[in-house]
């Protein structure tokens, strides 16, 4: 397999992975979100579905990119993860400490 192949295949793997995070994030916020403000809940709904879109175009649009291109960006897009990650739990920690 050639280094081409193997980057594309772990790119199809992100993609697949990170559509399935992102549902399974989606039925459980639904899940929590039910217990409180229905408004609140279509809101988040309608903003993960459109994020979830706006990723799956992003990653299909990358899978375009030569494969140098593709690890910058994904290193790009990995970096920003990680900081969205550190904000959730920066804000999970503060409201469990109220």
């Amino acid at each position: 397999m050639s280094a081409t192949e193997r980057v594309r295949k772990s790119l199809n793997e992100t993609i697949k992975s990170t559509e399935e995070f992102i549902e399974n994030t989606k039925r459980s916020l639904q899940k929590e979100l039910s217990k409180t403000t229905p408004k609140v809940e279509h809101a988040l709904d309608r903003s993960v579905d459109e994020a979830g879109q706006a990723l799956s175009n992003v990653l299909t649009a990358i899978g375009k990119k030569t494969s140098h291109e593709q690890l910058e960006l994904l290193n790009g897009y990995r970096a920003f993860l990680q900081g969205q990650v550190a904000f959730v739990e920066k804000r999970i920690k503060a409201i469990r400490n109220q």
